[in-house]
């Protein structure tokens, strides 16, 4: 795919996957404006009239950290396939073919030893196929794909007034030493101490200070004494709110430090004028105890790859 071709293919992609509507900017950033993005990983299957048939988006980091810096050991093992459709009609079987058939090539080429879809960490539409389009799943579990493991959104309307008494009885529950601030530079030493611990490279990656260089009222702080102990953002949107990452160190679980960030994010998105908050890829259980609900499913499937030579 050419950045010429991304109108035509953003219409197909509209016309089949009607539940993830993207527009050209999105569509862009996520395909063509990963670091990872190699041309040769984003193909497209053409009909006979030059008609868009599907697409098949593979992107793979070529060392451990990857061009993000956001890689860990278990993913350079994979591909992973982070956009896959195919449009109704006689070739569709062909198409589906021809697509996971790039798709593989491409990560075999790159030592891959298998091909995921997707929990990709970089740029994604998707943390798997979701489960309403079923005629895309059934394409790929024919073609060899296993279903390993199921995924949940969630989402939670925002306008409960709840939420305002779970956030009060928390906050008497954890006291006055424990503070949640929004983003400033000056927190960066602490910061720094809590990456570290954390551990989550997807998140933090190398080179993640520049990201901090300027205040930011959509991050989260989580301090008592002066430690940082939890870091959580928020998107404000109307009518549609999203959340998310929320970290909180291991050795500081179960003391309702999460659910604390959790609830200042939803009742300031409530302040901005959000009616609801939404949550992809989602730790279901967190989130259920703070009233919100599952909205979506979706299926990661996995296909083993053999290396070139046994291809052959």
């Amino acid at each position: 795919m050419t950045p010429d071709d991304l109108p035509r293919v953003l219409v197909a992609w509209n016309q089949v996957l009607v539940h993830d509507q993207l527009t050209e900017d999105r569509f862009r950033h996520v395909m063509l404006g990963d670091p990872n993005y190699e041309p040769e990983g984003v193909v497209i299957a053409e009909g006979p009239h030059r008609e868009v048939l599907g697409l098949s988006a593979s992107v793979l980091r070529r060392d451990v950290l990857g061009k993000d810096g956001g890689g860990t050991e278990w993913q350079f093992r994979r591909g992973f396939l982070k956009a896959f459709f195919v449009t109704e009609g006689e070739h569709a079987g062909e198409a589906a073919d021809a697509l996971l058939a790039a798709a593989e090539a491409y990560c075999r080429q790159a030592g891959k030893q298998e091909l995921t879809v997707t929990i990709y960490t970089g740029p994604y539409v998707f943390p798997g196929v979701d489960l309403r389009y079923d005629r895309i799943y059934r394409l790929l579990v024919a073609r060899g794909c296993r279903d390993v493991q199921t995924i949940e959104s969630v989402a939670v309307d925002l306008r409960d007034p709840a939420h305002e008494a779970r956030l009060a009885a928390v906050q008497r529950r954890l006291g006055p030493e424990v503070e949640v601030l929004t983003w400033h530079p000056k927190l960066l030493p602490q910061m720094t101490k809590f990456v570290a611990e954390g551990d989550m490279r997807e998140w933090f990656p190398v080179g993640c200070e520049y990201r901090y260089a300027e205040p930011n009222e959509l991050t989260l702080i989580l301090q008592r004494d002066g430690e940082i102990l939890g870091w959580a953002r928020y998107h404000p949107g109307r009518p549609r709110a999203g959340f998310g990452p929320i970290l909180v160190l291991e050795r500081e679980r179960s003391k309702g430090y999460g659910l604390r960030l959790l609830l200042e994010c939803m009742i300031r998105s409530r302040d901005a004028g959000s009616e609801s908050m939404y949550a992809g890829w989602a730790n279901t259980g967190f989130y259920i105890a703070a009233g919100w609900h599952i909205i979506e499913r979706h299926a990661v499937l996995k296909k083993d790859l053999p290396a070139m030579e046994e291809a052959r």
